[in-house]
């Protein structure tokens, strides 16, 4: 295909967005979608070569992979490899242990997966992970293990059958993309079947302009503003409380595929887009998007957050970009003197390195005994927290009650009242009750009100908070008929603990149910690093005061919820004072992995008071 300069500009205008918001520049909170844009590119781009082999009848599979590896791979492995040192140097044992992960996952092109998996309440900070954005590379892998022998399937057969195939792909992914998004969106924006549609995309373009009519130069002047503003806008009107992908995503998607399109004849914005430096950056863009991530996530592990600091990482990242281009990718990628034999081979190597590098990190744990026993025990809590959170609770999820005279007590709540019912247990309350759980996320609101609450809830969450439900919930009204309590557990947010006096109303009228709600608990900020640093001999008698945010929710409950209902934990579970919290127990392991969300050893500690609370009530 003849190539076009402004669709190397339309990379600058892909990647410069991606880069600003990772950067955190406010004015690019939608620059995310400059990774759809990508995927419309690459659809375009590949889908053109692969219809010039397949009339030509040179297509070959094996060719098809050789290109991409030439593309992808030498830049990719480049990049990896710098990262290591600066892994070891900067990652606490846990993050490097995630990192050897990505290192697995990436040459296999399933860092998607990965990622996705490790989404939620407790994993890593996404904006410190090192190669968190390969996650888009694996997806476009993914898609290039079926797309060419499929379109070189159809094609053989007819453009009909491959129009109509690929047009049923497109809707199916589009329509599962949309309904994805509503209900769990991390999980519609990591894996591929919610994103080959933008890819088809891409494909679509690469068919009108092979054999469709070329636009008049007033249509394509048009269409191609008219594209540029879809882009613009999806830029800086998006947000991360989009719902997006979904059908969101067809705004910057269909921008990109207008730009294409248009871009055949010549006009104010293909021109612009065609300007040497805006082509300069977008022949560097693969190394552009493949350096700043890391270079961000390390400056942000050595403690440089703020968008100033990250901005003045730009030349470096841009001077490392134009070195892996000029001496790693372009070498590569036209010597044609590195057989295919050699580079297959090369490949698999590299690969095959990097995963059992990142099977080491994996099985000594990050390389933990760098540190002495005691912090390998905090580290651990670290590691286990998130299991242990989970797992009673999600099991006593709608138990029915039995017929043994326990009081039959239903728990309802968020992460928090997981952590409450690990206390219970721990405490050994479960001899003394019965306890069936009902999960409802924080941004659900753990109230039973006839009343609409999409008002309160994020877009993103509607959805998924019908599915969950909340008290209301089929499953929980044969459960609350039985019960003889309710225990109301949660983070809590202000709406929700307005609606708290009508919930309990509620509850009393229509199950006849005692009704308890139980406050917000805090330790005082705390994360690993910050633990660590605190030396050792220093860690049990440590105090510090809990978030003031807290302290303030906390107030407006007592405020809001009558006295005979409530049960305050903030100051019983910092030993009476919320100012001078305990972040360790006697034998030294950390109580809280955030300062809100327990350990198994943090249930423990506060087990006896929690037992107390509940036993002294009426």
């Amino acid at each position: 295909m003849n190539y076009r300069p402004d669709i190397d500009g339309l990379r600058s205008l892909a990647v410069l967005p991606v880069i600003l918001f990772h950067a955190g520049v406010p004015a690019f909170q939608g620059g995310y979608v400059g990774v759809d844009i990508f995927f419309v590119i690459s659809g375009f781009l590949i889908t053109s070569i692969l219809i010039k082999d397949i009339e030509a009848g040179s297509f070959s599979i094996l060719q098809f992979y050789e290109r991409r590896i030439r593309r992808i791979i030498p830049a990719l492995f480049f990049v990896m490899l710098v990262t290591l040192p600066f892994a070891y140097a900067l990652l606490l044992p846990n993050e490097m242990a995630a990192y050897g992960k990505s290192l697995i996952a990436t040459p296999l092109f399933a860092s998607n997966f990965l990622f996705w998996s490790e989404r939620g309440y407790f994993g890593a900070a996404v904006d410190l992970k090192p190669l968190v954005h390969t996650w888009s590379l694996a997806v476009e892998e993914q898609f290039y293990i079926f797309f060419p022998p499929l379109l070189a399937f159809l094609l053989a057969r007819s453009r009909k059958l491959t129009f109509g195939a690929l047009s049923v792909i497109f809707i199916v992914s589009l329509v599962a993309s949309w309904c994805v998004t509503r209900l769990h969106f991390e999980t519609a924006f990591y894996l591929p079947f919610t994103r080959i549609w933008e890819l088809l995309v891409g494909s679509a373009c690469a068919f009108y302009l092979h054999r469709g009519p070329a636009l008049g130069r007033g249509a394509g002047a048009t269409l191609a503003a008219g594209g540029l503003a879809l882009l613009l806008y999806a830029i800086f009107a998006f947000d991360n409380a989009t719902v997006f992908p979904g059908l969101a995503a067809a705004v910057p998607v269909g921008g990109a595929a207008m730009l294409i399109v248009s871009g055949q004849r010549s006009n104010l914005v293909s021109r612009t887009l065609a300007l040497r430096p805006l082509v300069g950056i977008g022949l560097i863009s693969y190394p552009l998007y493949l350096w700043h991530q890391p270079v961000f996530a390390y400056l942000r592990h050595m403690g440089h957050e703020d968008v100033m600091a990250l901005l003045l990482s730009l030349p470096l990242v841009f001077g490392l970009s134009f070195l892996t281009y000029r001496y790693v990718e372009t070498p590569i990628r036209f010597n044609r003197g590195i057989t295919r034999r050699t580079l297959f081979r090369a490949t698999a190597w590299g690969s095959g390195a990097f995963v059992l590098i990142g099977a080491l990190i994996v099985g000594t744990r990050g390389f933990e005994l760098r540190y002495s026993a005691q912090d390998v025990a905090v580290i651990r809590q670290f590691e286990h927290a998130a299991i242990y959170s989970e797992e009673a609770y999600n099991a006593a999820q709608y138990r029915a009650f039995d017929a043994s005279p326990r009081r039959k007590v239903v728990i309802a709540g968020d992460s928090h009242a997981r952590d409450f019912y690990n206390v219970l247990r721990e405490a050994g309350l479960e001899r003394e009750f019965q306890f069936s759980t009902k999960r409802i996320n924080a941004e659900c609101g753990n109230v039973f009100v006839a009343r609409d609450l999409s008002e309160f809830i994020p877009a993103l969450r509607e959805e998924r908070c019908k599915v969950i439900g909340r008290l209301d919930h089929p499953k929980m009204a044969a459960i609350l008929r039985e019960a003889d309590e309710i225990w109301l557990v949660a983070r809590w947010y202000d709406w929700v603990i307005d609606l708290l006096p009508e919930t309990i109303r509620n509850l009393e009228t229509t199950y006849g149910l005692k009704v308890r709600v139980f406050g917000a608990k805090h330790f005082g900020t705390i994360d690993l690093k910050q633990a660590l640093q605190i030396p050792e001999g220093e860690r049990v008698g440590h105090l510090q005061p809990a978030d003031p945010y807290f302290v303030g929710l906390s107030e407006r409950i007592r405020a809001t919820v009558p006295a005979p209902h409530l049960t305050e934990l903030l100051d019983p579970f910092c030993q009476g004072d919320h100012r001078r919290c305990r972040v360790f127990t006697d034998e030294g392991l950390i109580v809280t992995i955030d300062g809100g969300h327990l350990t198994q050893a943090g249930a423990v500690f506060l087990a006896p008071t929690l037992r107390s609370l509940i036993l002294s009530a009426p």
